[in-house]
C-alpha cells in the first residue's frame, strides 16, 4: 500500500484499444466509478491505449479517492495525454449513500394546501397483506418541514383556487428560520399544469436567492402523486450535496489543466453534463452499476452473443441484470431504501428511467455472522471501504465474503490488486476462527460455507429475475466482472445451469470501462393521457417536439454534434381502467393515421400477450406517459490481444474445490500471457491486475481474440 493509503503501483495497461464509429478523431477520456469500496479508473490516452487503476473509497468525501486516483494515472500516463481535449466521465454512489444513510440534507416539503402528509399516507398499498405491524422507512422530509400552499388546479386545467402568494413567503421565513436550504414542490396536477410550481419557486428564490428548489413539474412531470413527490424529495434531500461534489472535482480537475465539465452516468445507461447531474442528481441513483450493464452488454456483443446475464459483484453489493437482444431492459421506476431489505412496496419510490436489475447485499466486504438460531448468515452489513475486510488490516475484526475467498486460495494475497495491496492470510484466519468456533464447524468448512451461501443466493435471485422476464437462465451466457464477480462466477453458474462465462479483460473495473462505452443520452418524460380511438396528432407532435427540443439541448451541451443526435420514443400504455401502464415503442409518425394505429395497437397487445398470456376485447386503450430518449454516438472499446514473451502459468497454489471434497493444488495463470484459443483445463485461476477468475474441475477456459476470458463447464 503507498504511503498516501492509494493501492498504488502500475496499473495494467496497453492492453486495450479504442476504436471508434465512423472514423472519428480519438479524444482522451478519463473514467471514475465511486464503489462502496473501491474507485475504479480507465483512462483512453490520445494513442488509443487504455490504462487502469484503483484505489479504496474514502467514504467521508468520496472526491478525495476520485482526484488521488486520477492523479496518479495522469501522472503515470500524462505524456500521452493531451489535456486540453481530456473528457473526464464519472459514476458515483454520492447519492445512493445519502439516502440510504440518511445523510442528505435537511430538506422542506410544499405541497397543495390540505396534502402535507402525502409523504406519510404513500399510496395505501401494503407490501404484506398479513402483517399487522407493517413499516415503512421514515419519509425524508419531517411533518414539521411539510407545508401546504394555498391553491388547487384541476386536472383539466381549471384553476379553482388561484396561487395565494403571501402564504408561499410565510412557508418562506419559516424555512429560513429552520435553516432549510432545498425544498421539493409537488403540487396537485403539476405534471401537466407547471404554473404555480414555477411561481412558487420564483417566490421562494425571491425570498432566498441561494435555496434549491426541485419541482415535481421538472423532476417528474409524471402521472401518481406519492411517486412524483417522493422522486421530488430524494432530488431535494441529495441536491447540495451532489452540486457540492460535481463543483469540488470540477475545481480540481481545472486545477490540473482540464477544464471540460464532467460527464455523468445516469442510472439508464447514459451520460449526462454536470449542471444537469447537479440539478436532477435522483437520475443518477444507479450510475455505477447501469456503466456495469452497459459495459456486459458491449463485452457479450464482441464476444457474440446476444443475449447474456450480467453479474457485477464488488465490495458491497452483487447486481444481476439480464441483457437481452443486446441492449438493457430500461424500466420507468425504482425503489431505494427498502424497510424490509428487497421487498418490493417497502421503501421510496423513483419515477425514473433506470436499467432493470435486481441488487443483492452481498459483495467482498460482506459481513458473515452467526443469527438467533444458530446458523451463519452472510450480508447485508458490510465492511465497506473503512475499516475493510480483516484482510486488509484497517480494522476489521468480522469474516467477510473476501476473508472466505483468500483462505480458501481463489484470491492470491501476493497478487490482489496487481500485488500492490497487501492484504494478510493470517488477519483472514483469525477471523474466520472465531465464527467457525462459534458454528462448531472447522475454518475451511466456515469459508466454504460463505461462499457457497453467497451463489446460492444470487442464484436464486437470478432465476427469479430471469423467469419473471420469460428468459430460462439456462440458455444464456454469462458476463461476470467487479472485483469479486469472476471469483464467484462458476458456482453460480453450475447452480443456474449456465454453460458458458464471459469474464472481460479488466473484469475488476468493468464499470469504469463502461463509462467510456456509454453514449450521451438524456431521458425525458411527460405524462398526457390520449385515447387511441381519441387521438389527437397536432397534440402529440407538439408534446413530443417539445421534449425533443429539451433533450437536443441537454445532449448538445455535452458537445455532441447536432446531426448525430438520435431520438427513440416510446409511450406508456394501458387498458382504460387499469392501475398501470406498459411501455412500448412508438411508430413512426409519418405514417397514414389508420397504420401509425395499427402498429400502435399491434405493439401494446404483443407486448400485453407476452407479458400477461392473454389481452382483453373490447377495452379501449390510451396512452398516459410519452417518452423520449435523446443520444449520441456510442463508442467500442475492443482488445487486439497479443501473447507476451514470458510463461502464463504463474505457478501453484492450495486452493479448496468442493468437487473434489478438498483442498487441491491448482495451477495459476497470468490472463493477459495466455495466448489465443488456448485450452486450460480446470481445475485452474487465472489472475488479472483487479479480480481473479476460478475455473472448477469441470471447466474449460480460453482467452478469444479480444481478450475475455470465456469458461465452458461440461
Amino acid at each position: 500500500m503507498a504511503a498516501d493509503g492509494s493501492c498504488g503501483g502500475r496499473s495494467q495497461s496497453h492492453f486495450l484499444r479504442s476504436k471508434t464509429i465512423a472514423s472519428r478523431k480519438q479524444m482522451a477520456k478519463l473514467a471514475f466509478d465511486t464503489g462502496g469500496t473501491f474507485t475504479d479508473f480507465a483512462l483512453l490516452d490520445d494513442k488509443g491505449e487504455l490504462h487502469l487503476h484503483k484505489v479504496l473509497s474514502t467514504p467521508t468525501n468520496p472526491a478525495e479517492a476520485v482526484v488521488r486516483g486520477a492523479s496518479e494515472l495522469l501522472e503515470q500516463f500524462g505524456s500521452a495525454v493531451d489535456l486540453n481535449g481530456l473528457q473526464v466521465l464519472g459514476a458515483t454512489t454520492v447519492v445512493t449513500n445519502a439516502v440510504l444513510e440518511r445523510k442528505g440534507v435537511k430538506t422542506g416539503f410544499i405541497s397543495t394546501a390540505g396534502f402535507q402528509d402525502m409523504l406519510r399516507i404513500r399510496n395505501e398499498g401494503r407490501y404484506d397483506l398479513y402483517d399487522l405491524n407493517l413499516k415503512y422507512p421514515d419519509p425524508l422530509v419531517t411533518r414539521a418541514n411539510s407545508f401546504g400552499a394555498v391553491e388547487r388546479i384541476a386536472a383539466d386545467g381549471e384553476v379553482i383556487t388561484a396561487l395565494e402568494e403571501e402564504t408561499v413567503r410565510e412557508i418562506a421565513g419559516r424555512l429560513r428560520e429552520e435553516g432549510i436550504k432545498s425544498v421539493a414542490v409537488c403540487l396537485l396536477h403539476a405534471y401537466k399544469y407547471p404554473d404555480h410550481e414555477q411561481r412558487i419557486a420564483a417566490l421562494l428564490r425571491e425570498e432566498d436567492p441561494d435555496v434549491f428548489v426541485s419541482l415535481s413539474s421538472e423532476v417528474c412531470p409524471e402521472v401518481r402523486e406519492f411517486d412524483r413527490a417522493s422522486t421530488t424529495v430524494v432530488n431535494a434531500y441529495t441536491r447540495p450535496q451532489m452540486s457540492g461534489h460535481v463543483a469540488h472535482l470540477e475545481r480540481e480537475f481545472a486545477a490540473r489543466g482540464i477544464n471540460r465539465q464532467v460527464l455523468w452516468m445516469t442510472s439508464s445507461g447514459g451520460l449526462v453534463p454536470s449542471i444537469r447531474a447537479a440539478e436532477l442528481p435522483v437520475r443518477l441513483i444507479e450510475s455505477g452499476p447501469a456503466a456495469g450493464a452497459v459495459a456486459a452488454a458491449e463485452f457479450g456483443r464482441i464476444a457474440g452473443e446476444g443475449s447474456v446475464l450480467s453479474f457485477d459483484m464488488g465490495g458491497t453489493t452483487a447486481k444481476l441484470c439480464l441483457i437481452p437482444n443486446g441492449e438493457p431492459t430500461v424500466g420507468t421506476d425504482l425503489e431505494v431504501a427498502h424497510y424490509h431489505r428487497f421487498r418490493k412496496g417497502s421503501g421510496f419510490p423513483l419515477k425514473i428511467q433506470s436499467i432493470r436489475m435486481i441488487e443483492i447485499g452481498a459483495g467482498g466486504g460482506s459481513i458473515a455472522a452467526k443469527n438467533p438460531l444458530g446458523l451463519l448468515d452472510v450480508g447485508p452489513r458490510s465492511a465497506g471501504a473503512l475499516p475493510g475486510p480483516a484482510a486488509y488490516q484497517r480494522g476489521g475484526t468480522e469474516p467477510t465474503v473476501t476473508d472466505a475467498d483468500i483462505l480458501l486460495g481463489y484470491m492470491g494475497t501476493g497478487s490482489f490488486v496487481g500485488g500492490s495491496f497487501k492484504v494478510s492470510k493470517d488477519a483472514a484466519l483469525t477471523a474466520m476462527t472465531r465464527l467457525a468456533s462459534s458454528l462448531d464447524v472447522s475454518v475451511p468448512r466456515c469459508a466454504w460455507g460463505i461462499h457457497d451461501l453467497v451463489n446460492e443466493s444470487m442464484s436464486k435471485a437470478a432465476a427469479v429475475h430471469a423467469t419473471d422476464l420469460g428468459v430460462d437462465p439456462r440458455s444464456l451466457p454469462m458476463v461476470a466482472f467487479g472485483g469479486a464477480g469472476p471469483v464467484h462466477a462458476y458456482g453460480i453458474a453450475r447452480k443456474l445451469g449456465i454453460k458458458r462465462i464471459i469474464c472481460p479483460t479488466g473484469a475488476g473495473v468493468t464499470s469504469a470501462i463502461g463509462l467510456l462505452i456509454a453514449p450521451v443520452a438524456v431521458d425525458l418524460s411527460a405524462s398526457f393521457p390520449m385515447q387511441v380511438n381519441n387521438w389527437d396528432f397536432a397534440a402529440m407532435d407538439r408534446l413530443l417536439g417539445d421534449l425533443a427540443v429539451q433533450g437536443a439541448e441537454v445532449v448538445r451541451a455535452a458537445g455532441v454534434a447536432p446531426e448525430t443526435i438520435t431520438n427513440t420514443y416510446t409511450v406508456d400504455m394501458r387498458h382504460v381502467g387499469q392501475g398501470h401502464e406498459i411501455t412500448v415503442a412508438l411508430p413512426d409518425r409519418s405514417l397514414p393515421p389508420k397504420q401509425f394505429h395499427e402498429e400502435l395497437l399491434g405493439n401494446f397487445y404483443k407486448l400485453y400477450r407476452e407479458l400477461f398470456g392473454r389481452t382483453v376485447a373490447g377495452s379501449s386503450v390510451e396512452v398516459i406517459t410519452w417518452r423520449l430518449r435523446s443520444s449520441g454516438q456510442k463508442d467500442q472499446v475492443t482488445r487486439p490481444h497479443t501473447r507476451h514473451a514470458a510463461e502464463a502459468r504463474k505457478g501453484t497454489r492450495s486452493v479448496y474445490l468442493s468437487e473434489r471434497g478438498g483442498f487441491v493444488e491448482t495451477p495459476v495463470y497470468d490472463h493477459y500471457k495466455l495466448p489465443v484459443g488456448e485450452e486450460i483445463q480446470g481445475p485452474a485461476i487465472v489472475e488479472q491486475r483487479e479480480s481473479t477468475a476460478v475455473i472448477g474441475p469441470s471447466g474449460t477456459a480460453h482467452v478469444d481474440i479480444n481478450g475475455n476470458l470465456v469458461i465452458n463447464i461440461a
